[in-house]
């Protein structure tokens, strides 16, 4: 009698070993099926029992989320391998483990041989013979999240403190499987969010590029453009005045361009923009500054470039509009550009945008003489084109 007071004692010690391991599980760190392994683990390294499986409802079918154990038992009394049962399912309500999901309630099988509840288990196969089961509800507040079934081959096994320390077992397991789903349900929506958010960001960054492009460069021929000019122009010019060193300016008009547009269409003259503007950067050096002002109008910053290197330049150019031979329609179009230059020389203000601008200003003037004198042409300001008047541009 003391023998088996002391078995009692070291198997409720063992049931609330089992309950202190479950409720150590990391539950935010597994998948859910891993987490209901482990449980059923720990139930089984703390109790002696047969067979034990966990069944969670899914879309109106009771659905074998785990299985453990190693043996079921014929009637023969001989150890068979077990079966898996993780492909099992039955209807809600069907057989023992229905009516605990159903009701809410334990229910035990005190002898799976002659209990006709368990008919559904015997067309599958799950136990031989005789045996005992208990279908302990797996709760969470009011909410029935599955099934813990707990089996042994002997009839009659389970006693009333297995039944109460399995239904306290069933009920800390329900309270952690509805936090780890809420955890996990919180993580993938967390997952979701933070992929929108992060698509989004992507999609704020590409058109974030996309509108600092459009501020820079010039939409149709990719140069950068005016605004570009004389931001970068002024710390080219900085530069340049720092360390003593030249700078130079081109300013390209292209002839009668508007004759252009008015005879083959502003597609055409689309066209002609481009293919000066490819030339340009053609033959441009680095670090060079190639920009469309805008309309038919050119510029190019030349730092450590003097008044011989700047001629060169423009002449290269000319030689390579005039020649590049752009057709349309079995027609040819003649090209010629008009180039005023400068260069950075001595200056009165130190105000670097001032400076910019005059350098602009003069090669602007020396471009509208070559305009005057015939187009075709490149020219270097002097001062007497300060007294020339302007003609409508376009021309």
């Amino acid at each position: 009698m003391i023998f088996d007071h002391q078995d009692h004692f070291f198997e409720l010690v063992d049931a609330l070993s089992a309950i202190r391991v479950l409720a150590r599980l990391p539950i935010e760190e597994v998948a859910e099926k891993d987490f209901l392994r482990q449980s059923l683990d720990a139930l089984m390294a703390h109790q002696n029992l047969g067979q034990c499986s966990i069944f969670t409802a899914e879309e109106g079918l009771l659905q074998c989320a785990v299985g453990a154990g190693v043996d079921t038992f014929g009637g023969d009394g001989v150890s068979h391998q077990a079966e898996s049962v993780e492909s099992m399912r039955f209807v809600l309500g069907e057989g023992i483990m229905g009516l605990a999901y159903q009701t809410g309630q334990i229910q035990y099988c005190r002898n799976c041989k002659t209990d006709p509840r368990f008919k559904p288990f015997v067309r599958r196969a799950l136990f031989y013979g005789d045996g005992s089961l208990l279908s302990i509800p797996v709760i969470s507040g009011e909410q029935v999240l599955g099934v813990l079934n707990v089996s042994h081959h002997l009839p009659e096994f389970f006693e009333t403190w297995h039944q109460h320390f399995l239904v306290l077992f069933a009920n800390t397991l329900g309270r952690l499987l509805h936090l780890h789903r809420m955890i996990h349900a919180l993580g993938d929506e967390v997952a979701v969010r933070t992929q929108s958010l992060e698509q989004a960001l992507e999609e704020s960054d590409a058109l974030r590029n996309r509108y600092q492009q459009l501020s820079i460069k010039d939409e149709l021929t990719g140069l950068y453009n005016r605004r570009y000019f004389f931001a970068e122009g002024e710390a080219m010019l900085a530069r340049a005045v720092r360390y003593e060193s030249p700078l130079s300016l081109l300013l390209i008009d292209v002839d009668h361009f508007k004759r252009v547009n008015d005879t083959w269409g502003h597609t055409v003259g689309d066209q002609v923009l481009c293919h000066i503007a490819d030339t340009l950067l053609s033959e441009a050096r680095t670090g060079d500054l190639v920009a469309r002002l805008g309309g038919e109008e050119f510029v190019l910053i030349l730092p450590n470039t003097a008044s011989e290197g700047l001629d060169m330049m423009a002449n290269r150019i000319q030689e390579q509009i005039a020649s590049m031979g752009f057709g349309i329609v079995d027609q040819s179009i003649d090209l010629t550009v008009s180039i005023g230059m400068t260069e950075l020389g001595a200056r009165t203000s130190t105000e670097l945008r001032v400076q910019l601008e005059q350098l602009y200003h003069e090669a602007d003037l020396a471009m509208y003489q070559c305009k005057l004198n015939g187009r075709n042409r490149r020219m270097f300001f002097s001062r007497e084109m300060d007294q020339i008047e302007r003609m409508p541009s376009g021309v």
